[in-house]
């Protein structure tokens, strides 16, 4: 009987366990994150500060027509349509519009300021279960969706002239440490490509690793690599063409300023951009979540879901963009040149804890400090996982070409790296993500069921054509912006628009990257999302 009792205590402190982290968890999610944070962790993307005072000195506008919260990717997309609008159109007959963009920090310093400098959409890793929720149409239609970002983003670039971005296309390696992951992997793909037959040709499966000629990491070889873009993720064995960019430099210049705390313009529309959501949308379908990334000298010899992505040097840029050198001179005058920097981001599968860990993030919408584990292993795992070629340690000296040396003896350069590790890592970070729970970023006019306020109905400017006032929302990308949140801005700011067709009319991407119907927010959608099978869904049921 002894024994009995021991197991019957057993079970009830294990049920009591996951009974009380449950209870801890859905507290966490149902509070309000608030504004945020004063101090974040230093994003290597954010420094040096954009030249776009996020703390005007000018007063602040009494009447707005437009008011977007949030100076991200989505936000910039939101303002950048809404002011091609209007350049397009007649404008002596259509006065101006009035745009602010509130921004709690800095100019692009939440998530999109924060991620791991990609453009990566997820394709037959999420097919078939897309496929199976929503019926393969729509899976293929939310897949050309994502893939429509890349030609999209680069369009951008190259249309504001945004060299200094590093918008470039590049190869990407998806690798998996596992066999019985790599098979499950290699079936995805071929029910993806049934599926898309377009997309043939476009993937190579190395079945046989010694076909696939990766040279050692030394730093001859990453100097050829580096003007190709190349670009590793540590999960699946596929190549597909993708693209990469860092997101400091996506800003339109035309964005706006943000006020002072606490003081709001009469609007039109609020879109909200940004994971600190609607109080309405918080509770059931957006979730605050940590996530970390890390920037680390490469080596001088060069099933987490861990990615790798490598800047190039300084003066292979010109080689990456297609710029001319002396424009990308001018640019790193501002920001300094990179050195061949390794972007390596994940650590959520850290030690087998997948479950607890995501556990202790879910509704952490704290970007001020990075977890000392994940901060150990990702300081720490590239060397083994490229072992024996690492080499020894490399440094910002060492790995920088002559010519990037020459340019950071510049004081802006010298600043810059003044603020950075001189050690293997060089920056370490933590941010934000929107969890959606039902997986699907939340687009479109919130309905007042769902956040519980009137809409305004007061209109300043009625001569323009717009929407009835209201409340907009584009968030829960669930830490896929870069493939989800440019096109979402661009469909928002055409609803607000009072325009029914939202996908772009022309361009690269006009005939993919209509807003999948899936990504609008109803009151029903609301309703039927809930974190347990968000829960359920990730692993914890």
């Amino acid at each position: 009987m002894g024994s009995l009792f021991s197991r019957i205590r057993l079970i009830y402190q294990t049920l009591k366990s996951i009974s009380d982290s449950f209870s801890i968890l859905s507290e966490r999610i149902s509070r309000d994150p608030g504004l945020p944070g004063p101090n974040p962790s230093r994003s290597y993307w954010c420094r040096p500060p954009s030249s776009l005072d996020a703390r005007p000195s000018t007063p602040f506008p009494e009447h707005a027509d437009v008011l977007i919260i949030g100076s991200g990717i989505a936000g910039t997309a939101i303002a950048r349509t809404l002011l091609d609008s209007q350049s397009h159109s007649n404008t002596d007959k259509v006065p101006p519009l009035r745009v602010v963009i509130l921004e709690a920090r800095d100019v692009c310093s939440g998530a999109t300021g924060r991620n791991g400098g990609h453009i990566s959409p997820n394709t037959y890793q999420d097919y078939s279960e897309l496929a199976a929720r929503y019926g393969s149409s729509a899976a293929q239609a939310i897949i050309r969706f994502r893939l429509a970002h890349l030609p999209a983003l680069l369009a951008v670039a190259e249309e504001e002239h945004l060299s200094e971005s590093q918008a470039r296309v590049v190869e990407q390696f998806d690798a998996y440490l596992h066999e019985k992951l790599y098979r499950r992997a290699k079936d995805a793909l071929e029910r993806y490509l049934t599926a898309l037959p377009e997309r043939r040709g476009k993937h190579t499966v190395h079945e046989d690793t010694s076909t696939l000629k990766l040279p050692p990491l030394h730093s001859y070889t990453l100097h050829k690599y580096h003007s190709r873009g190349q670009r590793i993720q540590l999960r699946y064995r596929n190549t597909q063409r993708d693209a990469a960019g860092h997101p400091r430099r996506t800003r339109d210049e035309r964005m706006g300023r943000a006020p002072p705390p606490g003081h709001a313009p009469q609007n039109r529309a609020y879109p909200r951009t940004h994971d600190h959501a609607a109080p309405g949308a918080r509770a059931r379908a957006v979730a605050p979540g940590g996530g970390r990334a890390f920037v680390l000298y490469p080596g001088t010899s060069m099933f987490a879901f861990d990615y790798l992505t490598q800047l190039p040097l300084g003066d292979s840029m010109s080689d990456v963009t297609g710029s001319k050198e002396s424009n990308i001179r001018k640019a790193n005058a501002a920001y300094p040149p990179p050195a061949g920097e390794l972007m390596f981001g994940g650590g959520a599968m850290l030690g087998g804890r997948a479950e607890a860990a995501m556990m202790d993030n879910i509704g952490v919408a704290d970007d001020s400090e990075t977890d000392f584990e994940v901060t150990a292993y990702l300081g720490g795992a590239l060397e083994r996982y490229f072992e024996p070629g690492w080499g020894e340690e490399g440094s910002g000296s060492a790995t920088g070409s002559a010519t990037a040396s020459t340019m950071n003896e510049d004081k802006a350069d010298a600043n810059q790296e003044h603020e950075w590790g001189a050690g293997r890592m060089k920056a370490a970070w933590s941010g934000i993500l929107g969890l959606s729970a039902d997986g699907q970023p939340w687009i479109g006019r919130v309905p007042r069921g769902v956040s519980g306020r009137e809409e305004p109905s007061k209109v300043v400017n009625d001569n323009l054509s717009l929407a009835s006032p209201g409340e907009w929302i584009a968030a829960g990308f669930t830490g896929e912006g870069m493939t989800h949140a440019w096109l979402s801005g661009v469909a928002l700011a055409r609803m607000v628009l009072g325009e029914t067709n939202v996908a772009p009319s022309d361009g690269p991407t006009s005939d993919a990257a209509a807003l999948p119907p899936q990504f609008l927010i109803t009151e029903t959608r609301w309703k039927d999302a809930d974190i347990e099978s968000f829960l359920g869904d990730v692993g914890f049921e």
